[in-house]
Parts: structure tokens; sequence; C-alpha cells
């Protein structure tokens, strides 16, 4: 049996994992294995579904559910592997990307995704030393070799236009296929009662659509409703989703 060729956007119609790149690419994280990194973008990919479940703790912390047997059926191993990949996130063993609290009584674990973004926002990470000039904004590791600056990482470049404009307050999180979309935890839960329908699709096209074409907008929820009420317009002419130009002839916020 042949797979068939994709055509237009065929690969639209499908669900996809969004993994952050920086997982695979920051030395940070060189040390987890891909499995692990698999595994915590398939727990980062159900925060939302939790979020819409009321998946929330007293303390206002979104939390999910995934059992051993579903890592096991996931990727494919069997329990002393899955045990092993999940032992590689969990805050007391590993890298603390995750920390489970046992419920007891037959209960399923609890499950909390920690935000992997967060240690950078940490001024005393690395040693980091925030370098300012004319012709400088960037970041200089102290403890990093000198070949790691010849690499330049686009994930996590602060120097980007979109994020020094926002200035990635404390509150704010990155949301989208590139984690590009920079939101605080209200817009999202402002937008969600307003995009009933499929908020994360359209966070997904507007981080590929800044990625692709370079774009930059002052408010990333502005512009998310934007689109949205352009949708609805144009879906009550005719049922074709939208492409890229459509949103270009528009007025970027």
């Amino acid at each position: 049996m042949e797979f068939e060729y994709y055509h237009n956007n065929d690969g639209d119609q499908f669900r996809y994992i969004q993994l952050p790149t920086i997982l695979l690419e920051h030395e940070y994280f060189s040390g987890l294995s891909l499995e692990a990194i698999v595994l915590y973008s398939m727990m980062l990919n159900r925060i939302s579904l939790s979020f819409r479940n009321g998946w929330i703790d007293e303390h206002s912390r979104v939390y999910i559910y995934f059992t051993l047997e579903e890592v096991m059926k996931k990727l494919r191993c069997k329990s002393q592997k899955a045990t092993k990949i999940i032992a590689e996130l969990d805050v007391d063993k590993g890298i603390g990307l995750i920390e489970r609290k046992r419920q007891g009584l037959g209960k399923p674990t609890i499950i909390y995704v920690k935000n992997f973004m967060s240690i950078f926002k940490n001024k005393d990470y690395g040693k980091t030393e925030v370098q300012t000039s004319e012709n400088q904004n960037s970041v200089t590791l102290k403890n990093r070799s000198p070949d790691c600056g010849k690499s330049k990482s686009n994930y996590i470049d602060i120097s980007e236009p979109d994020l020094r404009k926002n200035d990635m307050r404390s509150d704010t999180s990155l949301f989208g296929l590139f984690q590009n979309v920079i939101l605080t935890q209200e817009d999202y839960e402002e937008l969600s009662r307003t995009i009933v329908e499929d908020l994360d699709g359209l966070i997904d096209r507007l981080s590929a659509y800044m990625t692709s074409t370079g774009k930059t907008y002052k408010s990333h929820k502005a512009t998310l409703l934007s689109w949205h009420l352009q949708d609805e317009k144009k879906f009550k002419k005719k049922s074709t989703v939208l492409s890229y130009d459509d949103y270009d002839k528009g007025e970027h916020l």
C-alpha cells in the first residue's frame, strides 16, 4: 500500500500535538529523552481541555489526568518504560516539568503540568546578564560554552519585536503552535466565552500566521477577536476556510 500526496490545505483536517521546539533545541532540556518530550507535549495539550472541564484546584492551578495505562498506550511501551519516562518529567525524580499528587481511594493521580517557559522569566537562571546597547538587545548566559551563542534559537529570542512590545508580564503565558501568542489567563477566559467553538484552533492559526509572515500585533487578544468576527461574517456568506491573505487585507491590531 502506498501513501498519497497532500494537496493544497489537506493537512489542516487533522489533529496535531503542539510540541514546543525549545524542548528540542535548548540546552536546559537536553537531558530529556524524545519520549519524555512527546509525553510532556501530550500533557500540555490537555490543559485547555481541563480548564474547560473546570479541573482547577483551590489555588487556581489547572490539573490534568494522564494514567500510566494511557502513557503505555500512547507511547506504545510497557509499564516499566512508561514509569521511567514519567519520572524524567517529575518534580521529585526528574526535571520538574510535572508534579503528581496522589488522591488515594482508587482515584487517579492529579498531574500539574508546569510552564516550561517560566524558568526564562527568572533573572537568576543561568546567571543571566542582560546586555543593553544601541545595537544589541540579547541575553548572555555566563556559564554556557562559546559555541552556544553561534546557534541562535528563534524560539526564545527575547529580541523579537513581538515579545519586546508585550514585555512578557509575569501573568502572561505563551500559546499556539509556535508558542508566540501572548495572553493572560484572564484574556483566555474572556476569549473562551466569546469564541466557544474552536478558540485553540484560532490561536494556532494566529501563531502560524505570525511565524510564516513575520507580522506582529499590539494585542493578540484583540487580533483573535477581530479574526473571529471576520470568520463569522464571511461564513455567513460562504462556507470556506479563510486564507492568510484574507487576514492580511485587514488592519493589523
